[in-house]
């Protein structure tokens, strides 16, 4: 019997977010075990609406407007733009400057519980209470962040009576100081979000992490919550892409015989290569590197890290003509230079809990991988997989050692070490998507055996 699935998530192709790429590949594959996704997601203006068709297969796609968030309204009122206060209020202002500030910020802070996109909800929730009564939807799963995805997953369930699978793809309620550095926080708005999440994970059947670091800390905090309900499917790659990709040599990166880093990705948040340049420039000094045999190629958006041009911290190691900004590739030419690298830079400063996105990418794309992360979900995942050098983004030190190592050996022609091939197949999406069937068939466990599963492609 085939089962409908309504697949509630804001962020979904033609946007390029990593979120949208996921839901986007764990919708295609559904159908190749009797679920077909209804897929409910905000209205896109796009120059390129080619990728839509990439995302589900034999699903449909359910698209509505999104109203102005007081946000937008307000930069639109007041022309304020960056000059929006999401810093803490600064202690050194006069009192009454200070008084205005700490308003206009708690202001702001309950305005942005949960995120910017509530405007979506009212619209969400008219065509999915519709789509569900058309399509005879028999299961909901909403994806964030945003969370106002599970805010709209939350309401439809109350109105359907449906089953509903919540899949967290990030941590939502972190310390005041983790939550601060992409939204004003106050007391008051965490203690609203903390609310938030607890009905979310209350209400639904299941709650989905991405690794089981996140799964553990939701039963803790949500003790009173059978922890059966808490549930590990990790984010993965999609396979067909990847068997898709054009074949080919490593000439191109190996042009003028030079040793390839790439970093893949946007430059946000903490992540800055700024320690690779460091590095490198210890290394070129002390004789131990040729100057002219590195190149460093940042695919993406990668022209400011934490705060400074990318250009500026290069030149300051004396690095300027060894690294190349791309700016964003199209995922195949993207997937390609992984393949043709000698080493991919991962980037995890201060992720404990969440493992990017493209770490799966780079392990299917069988390169060594360098990654800057602390102790936590990254470095275990990594150490699993084999074929990384896993260093903590403050030792300077080990991270000088990993890259001479790395080096020495591709200039003696000795072969890297590269992920397991069978470690890595387990991430492939076709596989995954067979976990979130087992959910919705009510059959998951919180640890599922790979062997367990189909094998790629093969119908449950």
């Amino acid at each position: 019997m085939i089962g409908r699935v309504l697949v509630i998530s804001y962020l979904y192709p033609p946007s390029e977010e990593m979120g949208a790429q996921a839901c986007a590949q764990i919708a295609r594959y559904l159908p190749d075990y009797g679920w077909t996704p209804i897929v409910l997601t905000v209205r896109q203006p796009h120059p390129d609406r080619g990728r839509q068709a990439e995302g589900i297969r034999r699903g449909t796609e359910i698209r509505t407007a999104v109203l102005p968030h007081p946000f937008a309204m307000y930069r639109a009122l007041r022309s304020w733009g960056r000059s929006i206060q999401v810093e803490p209020v600064d202690e050194g202002l006069p009192d009454e400057s200070r008084r205005r500030s700490r308003l206009r910020y708690w202001a702001l802070s309950l305005l942005a519980v949960p995120d910017a996109f509530t405007g979506w909800i009212p619209a969400a929730v008219l065509a999915g209470w519709r789509a569900i009564r058309r399509h005879r939807v028999e299961h909901l799963i909403s994806s964030g962040p945003p969370w106002t995805s599970h805010l709209v997953g939350l309401m439809l369930a109350r109105l359907s009576g449906l089953p509903w699978t919540a899949h967290f793809r990030d941590p939502w309620v972190m310390s005041r100081v983790e939550m601060a550095r992409f939204k004003p926080v106050s007391a008051q708005s965490r203690r609203l979000e903390a609310a938030l999440e607890r009905m979310v994970v209350t209400r639904a059947d299941t709650v989905v992490c991405v690794t089981e670091e996140h799964a553990a800390l939701l039963r803790r905090v949500h003790a009173q919550t059978d922890a059966s309900k808490f549930v590990t499917i990790p984010n993965g790659f999609d396979g067909v892409e990847w068997e898709e990709l054009a074949g080919g040599d490593r000439s191109d990166a190996a042009e003028g015989g030079s040793f390839v880093i790439t970093y893949a990705g946007t430059l946000y948040d903490r992540r800055t290569p700024a320690p690779l340049f460091r590095a490198l420039r210890a290394l070129i000094d002390a004789g131990e590197v040729d100057r002219e045999r590195i190149r460093i190629d940042l695919l993406g958006r990668c022209d400011v890290a934490d705060g400074r041009r990318v250009s500026d911290l290069a030149a300051e190691c004396g690095l300027s003509d060894c690294v190349r900004l791309t700016g964003p590739l199209r995922s195949s030419d993207a997937l390609r230079r992984m393949t043709q690298s000698d080493l991919l830079l991962l980037l995890a400063e201060g992720l404990t809990l969440q493992v990017p996105g493209k770490t799966y990418e780079y392990l299917r794309a069988g390169r060594p991988v360098l990654a800057l992360a602390p102790e936590g979900a990254v470095a275990r995942l990594l150490r699993r997989t084999a074929g990384t050098w896993v260093i903590d983004p403050a030792d300077q030190i080990g991270l000088i050692t990993a890259l001479r190592e790395a080096y020495r050996r591709w200039a003696d022609g000795t072969e890297l070490p590269a992920p397991d091939p069978a470690a890595v197949a387990a991430f492939d999406r076709r596989i995954l998507a067979g976990r979130f069937a087992e959910v919705f068939a009510g059959g998951a466990t919180a640890a599922p055996r790979p062997e367990s599963r189909p094998q790629a492609g093969e119908a449950r």
